[in-house]
């Protein structure tokens, strides 16, 4: 441990020097974001369960250290990921419905940022994700007993996932630290979650899925906010 803390040490102080201009940011953004859990399971069925549409939000705040035009970046952020599903179940009498499985999570990334000359900048890193509860919901012609149920036991409390983005940092006046945050974030969970399939069935259950299948994270959406700016620039 002291040699990669000593190492990490080195390596900043190295950045550090190569660069006259350090900057240091302060945001607090929010996230709209079109989310999934996919798993080849589900996906195997057919009609009787399909994917849906779902829409998650997250909030929170971040830190950014440049150096010149690189930098790195912290976030803390606090929201939900949902998975929707869809289906028919029967085939002379048909019964449709529609589920939801909503992960309440907590998501910190960690970033490596590149400005470009003007406002713009891309980011690609890795973030740490943790679950602090799971619901399960069924309506339409299927409801049953398990309906508004908690199935925080079938999916793991954390996973790893990689996220890349793009968005600018828009200052209205040049001498003024506050910018306009605006953006866009992909994510994609390298980790299986497990979980439920969209009738709440066990997806690690070998007796009703005896090839077990991973269940994937995916995210995407924009985000907005402000950021406050401290700089050795000097205009």
């Amino acid at each position: 441990m002291k040699h990669i803390i000593f190492t990490a040490a080195v390596l900043f102080a190295f950045i550090a020097s190569g660069f006259s201009q350090i900057s240091f940011e302060i945001q607090g953004k929010g996230s709209y974001n079109s989310t999934w859990i996919v798993n080849k399971n589900i996906s195997d069925l057919g009609d009787e369960q399909n994917y849906d549409l779902a829409w998650s939000t997250n909030y929170g705040a971040g830190f950014n250290l440049y150096f010149g035009r690189i930098g790195v970046g912290v976030e803390g952020l606090f929201g939900h990921h949902k998975a929707a599903y869809e289906g028919t179940i029967g085939t002379q009498f048909q019964l449709n419905y529609s589920s939801i499985v909503d992960l309440k999570t907590t998501h910190i990334p960690l970033l490596l940022k590149i400005k470009g000359k003007k406002a713009g900048y891309f980011e690609a890193g890795v973030q740490m994700n943790s679950i602090s509860s799971a619901t399960y919901t069924i309506s339409g012609d299927v409801v049953f007993p398990t309906n508004n149920n908690d199935v925080m036991n079938k999916y793991s409390k954390t996973y790893l996932s990689a996220i890349v983005g793009a968005g600018a940092n828009i200052k209205p006046f040049k001498k003024f630290p506050i910018g306009v945050l605006i953006g866009v974030r992909l994510q994609y969970g390298f980790d299986d979650v497990k979980g439920v399939d969209a009738l709440c069935n066990d997806l690690n259950s070998p007796l009703i899925y005896p090839e077990k299948q991973a269940s994937n994270v995916i995210s995407g959406g924009m985000f907005a906010g402000l950021t406050y700016t401290l700089s050795t620039k000097k205009d």
